[in-house]
């Protein structure tokens, strides 16, 4: 088993990777996970690059969200499927309406297949959004990075940074 802390990266194998996110459900806070499907911009190519809980499917099936439930996400990415104009897919989280920080969930961990895992240390953190971690082509294979990186604000600073209008 590899794990990452966040910025460490890692190479994954092509063809069909199982993503899951766990954490500690906190009441009254949903956690909502989605996937951005993103060029060499790092921008989305428009709304149907966003795989979530009202859209579970995006790029012909590549990328699916496969459970959500409290406490669990479940994601199935087939790396070889993915547009070659997808150079990531980055995985994030988001706290509905901001009803907490994500300091409040003690738990948060990404395991991908294949033996990664990615701990997210949330302790202390004043943010509402999260990009937990992303799949990226580099020389033509696929890598995964643990990022762990915060906004404060919720989805839409997210969604901007990632260009969903």
């Amino acid at each position: 088993m590899s794990t990452l802390t966040p910025g460490a990266n890692t190479s994954v194998s092509a063809g069909v990777q199982t993503v899951t996110i766990t954490y500690t459900p906190v009441a009254g806070a949903d956690l909502d996970v989605s996937a951005f499907l993103l060029t060499d911009t790092g921008k989305v190519r428009g709304d149907n690059d966003m795989c979530f809980f009202g859209q579970q499917s995006v790029n012909n099936g590549a990328v699916k969200l496969v459970e959500s439930a409290a406490g669990r996400t479940v994601f199935s990415l087939n790396l070889e499927a993915i547009d070659q104009a997808v150079e990531k897919v980055a995985l994030t989280a988001t706290i509905y309406e901001n009803k907490a920080k994500f300091a409040a969930f003690p738990v948060l961990n990404v395991s991908v297949s294949g033996g990664i895992e990615a701990p997210i240390p949330t302790q202390g953190m004043q943010e509402t959004a999260l990009i937990l971690g992303e799949f990226y082509r580099r020389q033509g294979a696929w890598k995964f990075r643990c990022v762990a990186q915060g906004f404060a604000g919720g989805l839409a600073p997210l969604a901007q940074h990632f260009g969903v209008d």
